[in-house]
């Protein structure tokens, strides 16, 4: 097994070099394909570019790749793009397995490696596991858990592509799912994605880039707004169609993000 894990950027690049640090023993290979612009034609953050070239010096990324993205075309074409152009990247260096990732995604390093060991000894084509989302700091979680799932390893070859079309059995991203082939869901006590997703220096470049902002756009200040505000223990206000409350449970810090 050589693991290729490709990372999807535009923002929250302060928590890109905590998520790298979780996996980087543990897998072969690591891109990144990145946007100056985003899917909407906004520029990326003056920090960027050095914080990507600084990690690439450490050895923490092995590939950069610029992607300019076609505004035009709106933001799931976007996404699938350049989640494929990771594949194509992983597939350069002989990879056998790929996971595409975002740089709020974080995982517990044994946890990590029993991923690998299952899906290795099982031969599967592909996995996913469900999440669990922080908010405002990594020791604010949502509870109960969100019931949905992320795209984990996927078997490649030279047909391999993320494309709309594909369905795994359980709910997850669209712009993240290839053919399903042999698949392996993995219960939460075996494996969960920390989703550091309301985990930012600045909320509101993350929901005005988001490609669900057609479903909040109207409510973008209230949304900044209250989490800007936000104190522990009130509800964590999460946006979309339509926008949502969640409870919010302290926990113990399991991650340096490294922000």
């Amino acid at each position: 097994m050589k693991i290729g894990v490709s990372y999807n950027l535009f923002d929250g690049e302060e928590l890109l070099e905590g998520s790298i640090r979780c996996i980087r023993d543990e897998v072969d290979y690591i891109s990144v394909v990145y946007q100056k612009v985003s899917n909407f034609g906004n520029h990326c953050s003056d920090e960027l570019i050095p914080l990507l070239n600084e990690l690439k010096n450490k050895g923490l990324i092995d590939e950069l790749f610029e992607y300019r993205p076609k505004v035009d075309k709106g933001g799931h074409y976007n996404e699938i793009t350049k989640r494929n152009i990771g594949v194509s990247l992983s597939l350069g260096q002989n990879c056998s397995h790929h996971m595409s990732m975002d740089s709020d995604e974080y995982y517990l390093l044994e946890e990590f490696k029993l991923l690998k060991k299952v899906v290795s000894e099982g031969d599967f084509d592909s996995s996913a596991c469900m999440l669990q989302t922080y908010y405002k700091e990594p020791i604010y979680k949502l509870t109960p858990p969100e019931e949905y799932y992320v795209s984990l390893l996927y078997k490649i070859n030279h047909t391999s592509s993320y494309q709309l079309g594909n369905r795994l059995p359980v709910l997850v991203d669209p712009t993240r799912c290839m053919k399903p082939g042999k698949c392996k869901i993995f219960d939460r006590d075996e494996i969960q994605m920390h989703h550091l997703s309301y985990i930012r220096k600045d909320i509101r470049r993350k929901l005005e880039n988001s490609s669900a902002v057609v479903n909040f756009k109207g409510r973008l200040d209230k949304l900044v707004n209250y989490y800007n505000n936000w104190e522990y223990p009130k509800d964590a206000l999460m946006a979309g169609a339509p926008d949502k409350f969640y409870k919010i449970k302290k926990t113990d810090k399991l991650f340096d993000t490294w922000n």
